[in-house]
């Protein structure tokens, strides 16, 4: 199992976890698997995924609300390093294979 392609990916502040859909190199163009890992078994694999996010929070102080910090960020393409996710992921399946989300048509 390898990961071929991300087809998307969240950091999900509100509840610790990466929400990401990806295709493996057995998967059809036509298929999808999609998987929320907590946040805890990244720094657990060594990556840090979150490494921009200190900078975003230092231009702001304690009494802005998190939608004030987060609400204009649409997606986390700014510290997601797309080919370190991807070896993050093949890194976590290859430990976990039970924990690989099934197919899914798309």
């Amino acid at each position: 199992m390898e990961i071929k392609e991300i087809v998307s990916h969240y950091l999900n502040y509100s509840n610790d976890v990466l929400e990401v859909s990806f295709r493996t190199i057995d998967d059809d163009e036509n298929e999808l698997r999609s998987a929320e890992i907590p946040t805890v078994e990244i720094t657990a694999f060594g990556y840090d995924f979150m490494k921009g996010d200190s900078q975003i929070l230092e231009m702001f102080d304690d009494e802005d609300t998190e939608d004030d910090i987060f609400g204009g960020l649409n997606s986390s393409d700014e510290t997601i390093d797309i080919y370190e996710l991807t070896q993050f992921l093949n890194e976590y399946y290859l430990v976990y294979p039970d924990q690989l989300p099934d197919k899914e048509l798309f």
